[in-house]
């Protein structure tokens, strides 16, 4: 049997963004012929690809079996293109996309890869920075190969690596300590009652405000905006704050999650390493 290319890219655009009208609009035709194409490639195939109802479409297990093929298949043909064409002898080539959450990609990851990159010049890398509630979506709908989470998204076909460990402290302004108000990214950040959970004082009633990500949080607790529970790798000594000593540290573990397949591009094979290698440094 023989997939036409048009069928995977109608479904591919739509398993991306979940979304008919979308993905319409990103591969430049009507709605109904896409819609078209994904039913005549679930006619095809014998399965069903989505499931569909008013509020949202989601990808049914074939469905995200299939978004895997087309992921490998890519990354079959990058390589090949890279081998032939792009990449100096010697070199690796390819595509690389890494999604992660705020307190390790610019302290973490990215540092752990730079020197392949740099080495590289072929590889064309995209590193995007999610809350850690939207990472597993990330990596169901191929948006990245590798996702790094802090705690381990259980199925069968995802792999998973402990690559290290954060140390989260409570931390005040050394010129401006305030006591009542601590800084989260959003409402449904919960670090901040994790990390009084942890010290036994899981009814403390807490005054939050928010500031987007890991790095607002740091900025507004030097400001004397609140207080706020952060990695200690994030605290450089040219920094105006100082950590409470009177709470434990919280230990919470870096995760390498990617898709379990029967072939790994090179390019996949030595970031894995890398990562595996070199996260613990930097923590």
């Amino acid at each position: 049997m023989h997939i036409p290319s048009h069928e995977l890219q109608a479904f591919r655009a739509t398993a991306q963004v979940l979304s008919f009208s979308k993905a319409a609009e990103r591969i430049h035709i009507t709605q109904s012929a896409l819609s078209q194409r994904v039913q005549t490639l679930e006619r095809r195939l014998g399965v069903t690809l989505f499931v569909r109802d008013r509020k949202s479409t989601k990808l049914t297990e074939a469905g995200i079996r299939l978004l895997r093929y087309c992921q490998t298949k890519d990354h079959l043909e990058s390589e090949l293109i890279s081998d032939l064409i792009e990449a100096p002898a010697g070199k690796l080539g390819g595509h690389l996309r890494v999604a992660a959450f705020s307190s390790v990609l610019h302290s973490v990851i990215m540092p752990a890869l730079a020197p392949l990159l740099r080495d590289n010049p072929a590889i064309q890398f995209e590193f995007s920075m999610r809350e850690m509630k939207d990472l597993p979506d990330v990596l169901i709908r191929g948006e990245a190969d590798f996702v790094i989470m802090s705690s381990p998204y259980k199925k069968n076909n995802i792999m998973t690596h402990n690559i290290g460990q954060e140390h989260y402290v409570l931390i005040q302004s050394k010129s401006h300590p305030i006591n009542n108000i601590y800084l989260d990214h959003d409402p449904e950040d919960k670090f901040t009652k994790l990390f009084f959970k942890k010290q036994g004082k899981e009814s403390l009633d807490i005054n939050r405000s928010y500031v987007d990500d890991i790095d607002g949080i740091i900025k507004g607790v030097e400001l004397g905006l609140g207080q706020g529970i952060v990695p200690c790798h994030l605290l450089r000594d040219n920094l105006s704050v100082r950590i409470v000593k009177s709470f434990k540290t919280m230990n919470s573990p870096v995760i390498l999650h990617y898709f379990r397949q029967p072939y790994y591009s090179k390019l996949q094979e030595v970031v894995i390493d890398i990562l595996k290698k070199e996260s613990a440094n930097l923590l």
